[in-house]
This record gives C-alpha cells, sequence and structure tokens, in this order.
C-alpha cells in the first residue's frame, strides 16, 4: 500500500498542519518573551559595566596627565637631574618625592603604585599600598621593555599588561628626561568591579580577558566558563551573545562585553540564563515541553482514530487481500461505527455471493475442460495410418508373407492401445507397450536403419499421464531427424523420478526424455521452441507439440513442462516433466508425489 496515499498518513499531515500554527504561535510568544528578558537584562548590565569601563578609563587617562606633567611641574625630580647621586640633597628630594607618591595614590584610588626610575644610576624609588617586594620585583623586570617601547621619544598612551607573579598589572611608563623615568602600576583586580551584576547568580561573574582569552583578573568563574568567554571575543560589538557550554549540559549564558581603549583587554560580564531568567520558568518549561505537548497529543489522537477507524479498515484490508489470494472463508466482525458496520455487513454479503458464483463457474470450467481435452485427444497426425497400410502393401507385393504378418500384428496392436486415446489417463507402462508397436512398425519400414531403446524404471510404471504424450515426439524424431538414411539411427526413451531439483523439475516429479542421434534441431527451430512459440499456432506446423503441450497445461497447469535441445555428440534431446500421480492418486483432489522409497 502506498504510505502517502493512506488515510494515516492523511490524518497524520491534516492534524499536524492544524497544531503547527499554534504551536508556532506559543512557541514565538515564549521567545520574544524570553528575548525581552534578555534584552532587559543585558541592557542594565551593558549600562553598569559601561559606567565601570568609563570610570576605570578615566582615572587611567588622568594618570597619564599626571605622569607627563611630573617633569614639568614637579621641583623634585626636575632637581635630581642636577644634584649628584647619593647626596644630602638628593636623598632628600627623593623623600619629598616618595611622600608626594604615597599622597597621589590616595588620591587616585585604582592606582597601586607609582614609581621613578634611575636609569643611569639604576635606582627605582618606588612607593605602593601594596606588598613592596613584589611590586619592586615586577616594575624592575619588567623596566627594560618599557624603557624600549619609549625609545625614539615616542609616548605611548596605552598601558601594557605585565605578570607579577600571582597576579596581572597594567603599566604605565613615561620618559622625564635622559636620566630619570616614572611609572604607574594598577592592580586588574582594582579595575574588575566586586560588585555583583544584575542577574549573575552563583555561576555568573565579570573578568578582564586578553583578545585570546587569557584571564587577567580574579573571577568567580570557573575555566571552562573563561576558556567559553575566549572562544566569542569576535562580536563583542554586538549588544550582547547567548552562548552554550560545549558539553553535555549545554548550559546557556549571556555574555556582554567592552574592549578597552587604553589597553589591549576586554571587560566582560557572564550570566547563567536560567538564573536571568528565573522570573520566567513557565516559558522555557513550555518550549522545553512544546515537542513532548505535541507528540503526546498526536498519540492520543491517533489512538482514538485507530480504534475507531484505522483497526476496522485495515480488518476490511486484509479480508479483502485474502479474497484476491483465492480464500474465500472469510468473515468480518461488525465494527461499532455504523457507517463500518454497513461496509462491513456489504463486505460479507459480497463474499457469500462470489463464493456461489465462483462455485458454478468452476462446475462450468469443469465440464468446458473435460470436453476440451477429449477433443484434443482425436487431434493426434493421422499420416502414420496412411503410412501403414503403404508398408503392408508393399511387402505383400513382394511376398514378404512373415514380415506381413508381424506389420498386421503391431498393427493391431497398435490400433488396440489407441482405443485408449478416449480415456483421461492411461498408465505409463501402457504408454510405453502403445510406443513399442509404433516403433517395430518403424523398423519394418526401414530394416536394419533403426533402431529404439526403452529405458523404464520399474517404479514409474504404474505413473500415470494423458494418452500420447509421448508419440508425436517419437514421431517428429523419426520424420525430422532420421535424415541420414545411410547412417543407423536410434532413439532411446528413458522415464524416472527426477532426483534433483530444477527449474521445471522438483522432487517428485516425473522425467521423460526422448533422445535419437539424428541430424538435432535447427538452431532458429530450437530458439523457436525454447520460446514456446509452438503455443501460439495450434494450427501451424508444430501441431504434435502444441497439442501434448496444451493438454499437458490443461491437467496439472504449470507444473508440468516441455524442454528442447541439441546433444553434445549430436541429435536431439526433448523432456518432459509432470507431477508423478498414480490412478488411485488422480482421482483425489489434491495428488501426492509418487513414493520413492
Amino acid at each position: 500500500m502506498n504510505l502517502i496515499r493512506s488515510l494515516r498518513f492523511k490524518f497524520i499531515v491534516g492534524l499536524t498542519l492544524i497544531m503547527l500554527p499554534l504551536f508556532m504561535l506559543l512557541y514565538y510568544n515564549n521567545v520574544y518573551a524570553m528575548k525581552v528578558v534578555r534584552d532587559k537584562v543585558s541592557l542594565t548590565n551593558m549600562n553598569h559595566l559601561a559606567k565601570n569601563v568609563e570610570q576605570n578609563e578615566r582615572v587611567l587617562q588622568e594618570t597619564n596627565r599626571y605622569l607627563y606633567s611630573l617633569g614639568e611641574r614637579d621641583p623634585d625630580i626636575i632637581s635630581l637631574f642636577f644634584l649628584e647621586y647619593g647626596s644630602g640633597d638628593y636623598i632628600i628630594a627623593k623623600q619629598r618625592i616618595m611622600n608626594k607618591f604615597m599622597t597621589d595614590i590616595g588620591f587616585y584610588n585604582l592606582i597601586d603604585s607609582f614609581y621613578l626610575y634611575d636609569a643611569v644610576n639604576d635606582d627605582l624609588l618606588l612607593a605602593t599600598a601594596g606588598n613592596y617586594d613584589i611590586k619592586k620585583s615586577v616594575v624592575q623586570r619588567n623596566m627594560p621593555a618599557q624603557m624600549r617601547q619609549l625609545e625614539g621619544d615616542i609616548q605611548r598612551p596605552e598601558w601594557s599588561i605585565v605578570r607579577g607573579g600571582s597576579f596581572n598589572a597594567l603599566v604605565k611608563t613615561v620618559r622625564i628626561n635622559q636620566q630619570f623615568y616614572a611609572g604607574a602600576l594598577v592592580d586588574m583586580n582594582a579595575l574588575n568591579d566586586t560588585q555583583q551584576f544584575a542577574e549573575s547568580g552563583d555561576r555568573g561573574g565579570a573578568v578582564i580577558v586578553t583578545p585570546d582569552g587569557r584571564a587577567l583578573s580574579d573571577s568567580t568563574l570557573n575555566k571552562g566558563q573563561i576558556k567559553l568567554v575566549g572562544d566569542h571575543l569576535t562580536d563583542l560589538e554586538s549588544p550582547y551573545q547567548v552562548i552554550s557550554e560545549p558539553d553535555s549540559t549545554a548550559r546557556q549564558y549571556l555574555m556582554v562585553g567592552i574592549p578597552s581603549a587604553m589597553s589591549d583587554m576586554n571587560y566582560i560580564v557572564l550570566l547563567p540564563e536560567e538564573d536571568m531568567m528565573r522570573n520566567l520558568p513557565f516559558f522555557q518549561q513550555i518550549i522545553r515541553l512544546l515537542p513532548i505537548g505535541a507528540a503526546v497529543i498526536l498519540i492520543t489522537a491517533l489512538f482514538f482514530l485507530r480504534q475507531l477507524l484505522f483497526r476496522p479498515m485495515n480488518a476490511l484490508i486484509r479480508g479483502m487481500r485474502r479474497v484476491s489470494r483465492g480464500e474465500l472463508d472469510v468473515t468480518l466482525e461488525a465494527p461499532s461505527s455504523s457507517e463500518l458496520e454497513f461496509v462491513t455487513r456489504s463486505f460479507n454479503q459480497m463474499i457469500q455471493e462470489i463464493q456461489h458464483l465462483k462455485i458454478d463457474v468452476y462446475e462450468e470450467q469443469l465440464r468446458t475442460r473435460e470436453a476440451e481435452f477429449k477433443q484434443l485427444q482425436m487431434q493426434i497426425n493421422p499420416h502414420f495410418y496412411l503410412n501403414s497400410l503403404n508398408i503392408i502393401h508393399s511387402l505383400a507385393s513382394l511376398q514378404k508373407h512373415e514380415l506381413v504378418q508381424q506389420m498386421a500384428g503391431h498393427l493391431a496392436d497398435y490400433f488396440r492401445s489407441s482405443l485408449r486415446a478416449g480415456k483421461r489417463v492411461i498408465t505409463l507402462n501402457e504408454e510405453m507397450e502403445h510406443i513399442r508397436h509404433y516403433l517395430e512398425i518403424q523398423k519394418l519400414r526401414f530394416p536394419s536403419k533403426l533402431d529404439f531403446e526403452l529405458d523404464i524404471d520399474p517404479e514409474v510404471g504404474h505413473v500415470v499421464l494423458p494418452p500420447l504424450t509421448i508419440q508425436p515426439f517419437v514421431e517428429n524424431a523419426i520424420i525430422h531427424g532420421f535424415q541420414r538414411r545411410m547412417q543407423s539411427f536410434v532413439i532411446r526413451i528413458t522415464a524416472r523420478l527426477t532426483e534433483t531439483s530444477s527449474s521445471q523439475a522438483e522432487d517428485g516429479m516425473l522425467l521423460l526424455q526422448i533422445v535419437d542421434n539424428g541430424v538435432g534441431f535447427k538452431p532458429v527451430l530450437l530458439e523457436q521452441l525454447q520460446r514456446g512459440e509452438y503455443a501460439k499456432d495450434p494450427g501451424g506446423q508444430h501441431i504434435g507439440i502444441w497439442n501434448v503441450a496444451h493438454r499437458l497445461l490443461v491437467k496439472y497447469g504449470p507444473e508440468a513442462g516441455l524442454t528442447f535441445e541439441n546433444r553434445i555428440d549430436g541429435g536431439a534431446a526433448v523432456s518432459i516433466y509432470l507431477p508423478a500421480q498414480t490412478e488411485e492418486q488422480e482421482g483425489g483432489n489434491h495428488a501426492e508425489p509418487v513414493d520413492r522409497g
């Protein structure tokens, strides 16, 4: 059955087309509500982050101006260039500079350290609010790189990122003159706002990262979340991004980011979507349950349709298929619905009428086949009778009375056997006795030139077959195969039960073979016979073969058959296959194979 044309498929498609717009509308409504929440939360956090970044950038810019002004406005720093290194005035000037730096650290709340470096004497003056040794080590380690950046009197406004043991920092260094450099150091954690962002929850937070995703500040985010942030830094121009963890949980986050204008880094806020959407659990659940709900509704509808429509329809279809296979003992139970009950009762009534009609037609076919069968049995070629009379006449003219007596005896026995042609079936022994008389007559016609062999398995002698099944092929062998009259012509007839299965013969089949050593079939004729073209023209030159083939078809159907071939060592071979049945089995409805012992 074509699935696309079935009622089940059409109901599913129709129900889906009805439900789909409703589910799409509901889904769109939920998605829109979630988008509104995302937009609102992202805007709030973006504003907060932008404010934080703006404050940081302003402090860094003010620090830049402060550092650049030291060489112009601070008399102590200017005087160091002219004072002798290590002198009393030099030390007093350094102390005043230290005090000024400590005071200014309190004014610039993000600045962790100010420093002044004497490149000529490799002397570092450091004022810090943190661990002095660690900050001094960081500044000293990075001063060569900072000085190289300032070569050529090019002042770089950007702040450099440096690593200081367990923390990261921003460093800004400016050249005061040929000897002194001033700078500031900012701990990254001071730039990262510790205040909780809106809807950040327990699994969210803020972090400062490099363009390649390396974290620069402490954060409540774990390594997996920071790596997730690093994989999505290419689209920070968008108001926000919705990103998902690559593992099996597929937890989603809303990411807001702003790149820094003062250094090569990005300010990031990561918000868990489930915390952000905790006020919309109903909508989230609806989106998750939409496919399940659709499947439940569809399955429920199909269940009711199956009980009310599909099951009775399938029963009706199965009944029709059984009827199409010839099984007329079909009676369907009437379903509960009145419409299908009417259809089922009409079907049962139709089957009963078909049974009666089939019985009548079958009986008529039996009568027609019986008449046709008897008519076919009488269509044997009459030339043999004329030839036999001519042989007797010739022998009598030659006064060969003994041969005339033999001929007359064989002819009488042959005619006596021919009287059995009116019977529906005869045994194989009776058929072979009839053939033997025919061949003995032919031997008298062609003395010393024609011989025959009959090889009949004793266990198949009682097998029955239609009369005159073999004679047309024996007669054709003599007429068409015996053309080399100067050579001896031998016909061999065998009968046995098949030992192996083949395309036309299976176990329990009788195999009859007529083999000669004559000229064989012509290629064109052999091809016609193998294609069964003798069955197309009952009035043509193959009347004898058609007669036998048609009688076998009438009696046995497709189980019986004929094959034709030329032998490798010369001559023709004809094989006849038919079910091996006895006279007792012939009277039954279902003939069974002959017992092969």
